[in-house]
């Protein structure tokens, strides 16, 4: 963990999101730094709203957390990483984002990674589309591609 690294948001969800596409269940939480993925059962949400106190939201925007939260804020994901699946951004080539096409189609998310592995983060609502591809515009906008 760098002290710059700085937290830019993430969200689980236990019904719109699938981490290749095994198990419904999954999220996303993304520094400046990193992208932490979590596969069925990784809700970061709860952790970071004790670290937040007084937010009723699933996510937090840089603006409104002090140094101290955003610091305790990556000190958690750090801390998780080993049941996490994180990705520095230089180990990251490409991040193809697909919207979800209608009520019962799904997009996705793939991210291949310099090392030729690649995983697929499958997406089933617009709102949680946009919210996901919001975040990888901050992150790593050069790796970004739409399709």
């Amino acid at each position: 963990m760098e002290e710059s690294e700085r937290y830019l948001g993430g969200m689980y969800s236990p019904m719109q999101l699938a981490l290749n596409k095994w198990k419904i269940g999954a999220g996303i939480y993304v520094t400046d730094k990193r992208l932490v993925l979590t596969g069925f059962g990784g809700d970061m949400d709860v952790t970071l709203k004790k670290i937040v106190t007084g937010s009723g939201r699933k996510d937090f925007v840089p603006a409104n957390l002090t140094p101290e939260q955003n610091q305790a804020i990556v000190k958690e994901l750090s801390a998780q990483s080993p049941q996490l699946m994180s990705l520095r951004k230089d180990q990251i080539s490409l991040l193809e984002m697909k919207p979800p096409p209608g009520i019962f189609r799904t997009g996705h998310l793939k991210i291949d990674l310099t090392s030729g592995e690649s995983f697929q983060l499958i997406i089933s609502k617009k709102k949680e589309y946009e919210y996901i591809l919001s975040l990888l515009q901050s992150f790593k906008p050069q790796a970004l591609q739409q399709v």
